[in-house]
């Protein structure tokens, strides 16, 4: 008998030939210097091709890059992407990661790292089937995927922040990434961001070839 792949949450990780989701990506860079860069661009993400590697269906994602509408779209990167039976895998940067675990459910809890050669890590599932609202967009029956969840609330150490919200029939549709390292309070007087940077990604469209 199939899995039941709703029970399961599969639709968490829509994954087929054809796919198409555009997304807004805001960048900033805080330098040793003081100086502060954003940079704004959009992100295409086609899932091109598939194909069998050690019994699993692969998915190729090229992944393309834009700074404003008017310019064509250029190629950043190829990803790969799978879904087995208990694991949603993104290939990134020739990096295997684990970013859902299956069935999914509140407050469970893998190591993201299990199929590379990276310290383990926790990745954990929160607010599992709730609405999550971008901008003024609200994807119901989503959930919210930390990687890491530490921010200083007074700004003396770092801030390791790493949180992507996956909506059913969307997929990926949020991603907040935030490294900041901040001076220690034996140097400077007041909080400052010595260095780090923000990345957040949010789902514009999502479409068919």
């Amino acid at each position: 008998m199939p899995p039941d792949t709703g029970r399961l949450g599969y639709d968490y990780f829509p994954l087929e030939t054809g796919d198409i989701r555009t997304y807004q990506v805001q960048v900033i860079n805080y330098s040793p210097n003081g100086s502060i860069d954003t940079v704004n661009y959009r992100l295409k993400e086609i899932v091109s091709e598939s194909s069998i590697i050690a019994d699993e269906t692969s998915f190729r994602i090229d992944r393309y890059r834009r700074d404003i509408e008017a310019n064509p779209w250029v190629i950043d990167s190829v990803w790969w992407a799978r879904i087995n039976t208990y694991q949603a895998i993104v290939i990134e940067h020739n990096v295997p990661i684990i970013k859902l675990s299956f069935p999914v459910e509140e407050d469970r809890r893998w190591d993201g790292n299990a199929m590379n050669a990276r310290d383990f890590d926790e990745f954990k599932m929160l607010n599992v089937g709730l609405t999550y609202q971008v901008d003024s967009k609200d994807y119901p029956n989503s959930l919210e995927m930390f990687m890491e969840d530490l921010i200083d609330p007074i700004q003396i150490t770092k801030d390791d922040y790493h949180l992507e919200v996956y909506s059913k029939g969307f997929g990926l549709t949020y991603k907040l990434d935030i490294d900041k390292k901040y001076c220690s309070p034996v140097d400077c007087s007041e909080p400052k961001i010595i260095e780090g940077r923000v990345y957040e990604q949010k789902l514009l469209e999502l479409g068919k070839i």
